[in-house]
């Protein structure tokens, strides 16, 4: 599991996760005036929670022949596609590095659980990392029995960060739906960062507060063209993708929403040179060596915290690198 995104570049640098999760559709409209069920009871909730993150843990650790059928037990949609391209990183990474990214497997608790009658069937868990007990949060979703549950996000919180109260796990919370209600739907909040961190030309926004994982990024991508500048350009594109789902705070306040992005970064050089990729681009593609031009892949996870006034603000991110071509 990477690093949490405000404090280590390796988790931007090398950083991006196959069905993916349309966002969650509940209507709780045409439901009758009732008291709200939870889609899962407490009890069950908090062991499947902890059962799920147990197993994905010791996937995001197996490097074996088997690792990548264990990860599609545990893991589903571009979180998938993350947690196979984080394990065939890992044996180009330190002790030091494994030891910081290491996820504890005890002490997860469930913060929000979908109601009945809202599908798929959704648990917000926050746990942490075993050495320096930083914040993550988890987003797992049931399959369509509600019997199964995978890890849709597996998102490190950002230095700071805090998620609003939802409602109580033995009443459930809300599905987003379509946004209604929101300051921005989940959609426009996701197109906003994009932009906002597109580069050499981001666009300002006041949809979305500063953040230390915009901040780093827009950061990194300025210290990679500038390298570069002698010899070559160096652009960055962030393209949206899906809702992976989410839930409505406590009294209808906003949602805590998790939105999935791609990242493209492109390497074109003026002339023949000899740049020496990652170890984790050459463990993910088998390239060794770039001497004209390179594109990178990295899938964003992002979980953001949407008011019903005012400007999101994002809370958790994994940016983990899937993939890329080079020449």
């Amino acid at each position: 599991m990477p690093r949490p995104a405000t404090r280590r570049r390796g988790l931007v640098a090398a950083l991006a996760t196959v069905a993916v999760l349309s966002a969650c559709t509940g209507n709780t409209d045409d439901r009758a005036e009732s008291t709200p069920t939870p889609a899962v009871a407490a009890t069950a909730a908090a062991s499947t929670a902890d059962t799920t993150l147990k197993s994905a843990v010791a996937a995001l650790a197996d490097t074996s022949p088997t690792g990548e059928a264990a990860r599609e037990a545990v893991f589903t949609g571009p979180a998938l596609e993350s947690a196979n391209a984080w394990a065939k990183t890992l044996p180009g990474k330190t002790p030091a590095q494994k030891a910081d990214a290491q996820l504890s497997t005890s002490g997860a608790e469930v913060i929000g659980v979908s109601r009945v009658g809202d599908e798929p069937k959704q648990l917000l868990v926050e746990t942490t990392l075993e050495k320096s007990q930083a914040a993550v949060l988890a987003l797992l979703v049931g399959d369509e029995a509600g019997q199964e549950f995978k890890v849709a996000a597996l998102t490190p919180m950002l230095t700071e960060a805090r998620v609003d109260e939802l409602d109580a796990t033995s009443i459930g919370s809300e599905a987003i739906g379509s946004g209604e209600g929101l300051a921005i739907t989940p959609e426009e909040a996701s197109q906003s960062l994009a932009d906002s961190l597109s580069y050499p030309e981001p666009e300002e926004t006041t949809a979305l507060v500063e953040d230390p994982f915009s901040a780093q990024l827009r950061q990194s991508a300025a210290a990679q063209a500038k390298a570069i500048s002698a010899s070559g350009t160096f652009t960055q594109s962030h393209e949206p993708k899906d809702v992976l789902g989410g839930l409505r705070l406590k009294d209808g306040s906003g949602a805590i929403v998790f939105t999935h992005l791609v990242r493209t970064d492109s390497i074109a050089m003026r002339q023949p040179t000899k740049l020496k990729p990652s170890k984790d681009l050459t463990l993910l593609t088998g390239i060794k060596q770039i001497t004209s031009e390179a594109s990178l892949e990295s899938n964003q996870i992002v979980a953001l915290v949407i008011p019903t006034a005012g400007a999101a603000r994002v809370v958790a991110a994994w940016d983990q690198l899937v993939g890329g071509t080079g020449r």
